[in-house]
């Protein structure tokens, strides 16, 4: 780094990847600064420069070293590490720390804290946002943490029975054991020891709103302009039951036109039904659970939008979707879907759905994502 580029950053001043300390900075609040760039996107911390941006250095640099590499290894947890650098400007010395993403984040101070960058600082971050650092960073699912107060006694028997009959042929037996219900739970990843995982309370529960109240669908339809509801429906239950109730709203909502065909006349919706289906699978399967938030269907005289809750996870974009790849977000979930007949793993939803429209001759749909949800629009037959 060039001087002309340091004097750059501290006339800048903060931003949300530099921040500036004083020498004589507390260990913590060193420690929270690096472990706010850890999570977030990295940045540069300049020791020996105050807040106003006056330049007040530091004294010797090997103590200085000592002193951030000490912090390092042990205010951090996991064990943090950053690129150490002395530079002169204005005639004094300055440490350089250059604190890339960390890889084993969420980082956290001596004290349990874990920060996030904002703008020119740092604040807490939140649970959902700890646990998306989990979802992104380690081969840990959301779908299959457990689920606390929850235990045999939330499973609803008569649709755990269905499904081992309808997935793997087992005969109905109202002989099985509570110990045997629960290691045939633990076997799916429906529970992990005596709990329900979420997988296993949307799949089998009496009432997995319960303890997920955001897991749900909301619908609404709207007149002409989008400023009058005309009709709105909230869907609980197993996520068999939400889909299977979107279902019929759907189908009441949709026009539904006759034609003859060999002399006997078809029922004919304006947009394929197994495109709609696809839609609401790929929300319910791919939807972030982490978030507070639940799928919300849309109704408009000229579309549809389904809005999932949060961004397409790590590495796929829009594009990826497009030419059929997909990561699993809820492996679980989409497993115990896949063994339902509900769906595949081949990841060709989306595809199906264009291919759809394409057939039927509806305008193509179109995807959109964000930071905090993913939204499909297909839209309606326009003759």
């Amino acid at each position: 780094m060039t001087p002309e580029e340091l004097e750059q950053i501290i006339i800048k001043g903060e931003t949300l990847q530099t921040e500036f300390k004083s020498a004589k900075v507390h260990p913590d609040a060193l420690a929270a600064a690096i472990v706010s760039f850890l999570n977030t996107a990295g940045g540069l911390l300049l020791l020996g420069v105050e807040d106003d941006r006056t330049i007040t250095g530091i004294d010797n640099e090997d103590t200085a070293c000592q002193r951030v590499e000490q912090i390092l290894a042990n205010n951090i947890t996991p064990r943090a590490t950053a690129y150490i650098e002395s530079v002169k400007y204005a005639g004094k010395t300055l440490l350089k720390i250059a604190v890339s993403q960390g890889l084993d984040r969420p980082y956290h101070t001596r004290r349990g804290q874990c920060f996030i960058r904002v703008n020119a600082g740092k604040r807490f971050a939140s649970r959902e946002e700890i646990r998306r650092m989990y979802l992104t960073v380690r081969a840990f699912y959301y779908d299959e943490s457990s689920v606390l107060n929850t235990g045999l006694s939330d499973i609803e028997l008569q649709a755990f029975d269905d499904f081992l009959n309808l997935a793997y042929g087992y005969p109905k037996d109202d002989t099985r054991t509570a110990a045997e219900r629960s290691r045939l739970l633990n076997n799916l990843k429906a529970m992990q020891d005596e709990q329900l995982t979420i997988a296993g309370l949307l799949f089998f529960g009496h009432h997995p709103q319960f303890h997920l109240p955001t897991a749900r669908v909301d619908f609404a339809r709207f007149a002409d302009r989008g400023e009058v509801i005309l009709d709105k429906k909230t869907l609980m239950g197993r996520l068999s039951k939400q889909l299977e109730g979107m279902e019929e709203i759907l189908r009441l909502h949709l026009s539904n036109g006759g034609v003859i065909r060999e002399f006997e006349p078809e029922s004919r919706y304006e947009m394929p039904l197994e495109m709609l289906r696809e839609a609401l699978v790929n929300a319910l399967v791919h939807r972030d659970y982490s978030l507070s938030a639940p799928i919300r269907v849309l109704m408009f005289n000229d579309r549809l939008e389904v809005h999932s809750p949060g961004g397409l996870p790590n590495s796929v974009t829009l594009e990826n979707i497009r030419a059929g790849i997909h990561v699993e977000r809820n492996p679980i979930i989409l497993s115990l879907m896949a063994k339902l007949g509900l769906m595949t793993r081949l990841g060709t939803g989306i595809l199906r759905i264009f291919r759809l429209a394409e057939e039927t001759n509806l305008p193509t749909p179109e995807l959109v994502e964000s930071d905090s949800e993913f939204v499909m629009t297909l839209y309606r037959s326009t003759t």
